[in-house]
């Protein structure tokens, strides 16, 4: 349970970071810049984690694949409200 908080708050810290870059870089919106820097950190974290602390890769991938969600949904949860509406 433990580790995936740890995930999420990992998953929430670096789809923020990776969400600003690409919306400056790219103009994206800001919720969709930061459901792709979710899913780019879904592959590199379990990796990351794998070849630091020698866990198996099927239970990093989890981990952060659950924490990936619970980021995403947090993410839509607090997105910026619609100018236009």
């Amino acid at each position: 349970m433990v580790q995936i908080l740890a995930a999420t708050v990992a998953m929430v810290l670096a789809g923020v970071l990776l969400g600003w870059v690409l919306k400056k870089c790219f103009g994206m919106s800001v919720l969709g810049a930061r459901i792709v820097g979710l899913a780019v950190m879904l592959f590199v974290a379990p990796t990351i984690d794998v070849l630091t602390a020698r866990t198996p890769y099927f239970e990093a991938f989890f981990a952060y694949g659950l924490g990936a969600i619970l980021a995403g949904a947090l993410f839509y949860l607090i997105r910026p409200a619609d100018v236009n509406a």
